[in-house]
């Protein structure tokens, strides 16, 4: 390399001379806002929870917040959002042991109520949708949609296999159980707890569905007979 080649002393060459220009930024910035936000929202409603206490849960400046996310309604969305991965992530993980039907059934029922037991207010997701930009709102209807689904499929599953009949409309089927889940949230609380709501669930899916079931335990019975 001849002198003019050279480096000058204490410099970078290249592109280096521009690394340390600007913010430096934070480690899983946004990942720790998201963690802050979740909690909150579901200890609170809404109005309740200000930018200023996820900002401060979170150890970051109330200006991060709002770089990462433009509004409190977007936090929110991305909030719930996330919950709803979550809660699909443990879902997916738990069904790997589960072999019948009801066992599924039960898993998927159970762990969805106990997930928005201290959430209640992630069913709601936004009073007015159109606060939050439609990428957000499409995020939401799409992760909303595939919790749907995976009881779709269990749904699907047992129907073929003759566990449960044949022409029930798994999609109905999907959305009455979450109308369950979701009203039990919100109107029944007060006076059962998750194991008993999930048992309730379950059982009147159950024994509405099951082929040639009498009432109560011979339903069940039959669907955990059956493999799904």
């Amino acid at each position: 390399m001849s002198a003019r080649e050279k480096p000058l002393p204490g410099k970078a060459p290249g592109r280096a001379l521009n690394r340390d220009r600007g913010r430096p930024s934070t480690p899983f910035l946004r990942e720790r806002i998201l963690s802050s936000a979740m909690h909150l929202f579901a200890q609170n409603e809404f109005d309740r929870v200000t930018i200023d206490e996820v900002a401060e849960r979170a150890g970051v400046g109330k200006g991060s917040v709002y770089r990462q996310f433009g509004s409190k309604e977007e936090l929110y969305a991305g909030a719930v959002i996330n919950g709803f991965i979550e809660l699909q992530q443990e879902i997916h993980a738990s069904l790997k042991d589960r072999v019948s039907f009801a066992d599924r059934l039960e898993t998927i029922i159970g762990l969805t109520v106990r997930y928005f037991w201290t959430r209640r207010q992630f069913f709601e997701f936004l009073r007015d949708p159109r606060a939050v930009p439609p990428r957000q709102e499409r995020l939401y209807r799409a992760e909303r949609a595939n919790l749907a689904l995976m009881i779709r499929e269990v749904i699907e599953s047992a129907a073929a296999k003759g566990v449960i009949r044949r022409e029930v409309d798994s999609r109905l089927a999907a959305e009455a159980l979450l109308g369950m889940v979701r009203g039990i949230n919100r109107y029944a609380r007060e006076y059962t707890s998750p194991a008993a709501a999930t048992r309730t669930v379950v059982s009147i899916f159950l024994n509405g569905c099951a082929r040639d079931a009498a009432p109560n335990e011979s339903a069940t019975r039959s669907a955990r007979d059956g493999r799904a």
